[in-house]
């Protein structure tokens, strides 16, 4: 999710929600409270109506911002696999590309089932952080082939490495994944350490920037 964008968003609200408690409390300063005059009543109404109609912006602007993020993962998404298969000279790396596409297309196969699950699920966070940790790889893999040199055609080694890591970080969370619909309540209990150690360690990865180009 779009944190900053989330942010900026709810204080457009609570700047609106301030604008309209000031204005009630400037009519409550000019007016009686107990007086019953139109104007007050009018000045009432306008507060209602202007209640409602920020009560209905903040959930709509809200809900906008949830599903642009999706519509923008998708994209970036679909963005990344058309430039991992443009990168540098395509008759290279071919085996390398469609191993990293048919990786990312083995967590999007099955995003909407851990996106239905409970926000506190640790399978959920895990799935995001995998997914997250993946794009990043496929995109340092994307940058190798860019800036390989086609010339020489002397290859390092990275982009392999790139893949098999990628791999083993799949099969880690497929195993998971399988532990945890299939086994019983105490299996459950040993597969919930395993995710917690895996998700501090895509967490460390991500901090330190490992299997960035270059490393």
């Amino acid at each position: 999710m779009n944190i900053r964008r989330l942010i900026k968003v709810n204080l457009i609200n609570i700047g609106l929600l301030a604008l309209i408690v000031g204005f009630r409390i400037a009519a409550g300063l000019l007016f009686d409270d107990h007086d019953g005059t139109s104007n007050y009543l009018m000045v009432n109404a306008i507060t209602i109506l202007f209640g409602l109609g920020w009560a209905g912006f903040a959930i709509y602007s809200n809900i906008t911002v949830i599903k642009e993020d999706k519509i923008d993962r998708k994209k970036s998404l679909q963005e990344l696999k058309s430039r991992i298969n443009s990168a540098g000279n395509k008759k290279f790396f071919k085996a390398e590309r469609n191993h990293l596409i048919t990786m990312l297309d083995s967590l999007d196969l099955r995003k909407k089932y851990f996106e239905a699950m409970d926000k506190d699920s640790k399978l959920r966070e895990l799935f995001f952080l995998t997914e997250n940790q993946m794009m990043r790889n496929v995109t340092n893999a994307a940058e190798y082939m860019e800036t390989f040199d086609y010339i020489s055609g002397r290859d390092t080694g990275y982009l392999n490495t790139v893949c098999n890591d990628s791999q083993v970080l799949l099969d880690k969370f497929n195993k998971l994944v399988e532990l945890s619909v299939t086994y019983d309540d105490e299996a459950k209990e040993y597969d919930t350490r395993e995710i917690d150690d895996m998700i501090d360690a895509l967490e460390t990865m991500k901090k330190t920037g490992r299997a960035t180009l270059g490393s």
